[in-house]
């Protein structure tokens, strides 16, 4: 994904779309690097200035803050995971240590 080339982890987990509001909590992410993905974007799918602008607002902007959504969510769920690998982890091995004792 090309975001994850342009942003840190770190960005992409704590930031939003720009332009971003000031009531907002997040920043936005880096406008100038935004302007890089959106001309890769444009010149990906052969769009002119007007069209992108339409394909933008009604179909990449919503897959783009969906994308930013999973990566907050993937640290979360991975450490969820491996949490549970490692409690079964202990109860199989309990569970073993009862058996041969």
């Amino acid at each position: 994904n090309i975001l994850r080339i342009l942003y840190t982890k770190e960005e992409l987990q704590t930031s939003i779309l720009p332009p971003g509001r000031t009531h907002l909590s997040r920043k936005p992410l880096d406008k100038v690097r935004f302007k890089k993905f959106k001309d890769a974007m444009r010149y990906k799918f052969k769009l002119s200035s007007v069209n992108f602008g339409q394909f933008y607002r009604t179909l990449l902007r919503r897959k783009l803050t969906d994308f930013l959504i999973e990566e907050r969510r993937r640290d979360e769920l991975k450490l969820a995971r491996q949490s549970l690998k490692s409690q079964a982890k202990d109860t199989s091995q309990s569970d073993i240590d009862e058996i041969f004792n």
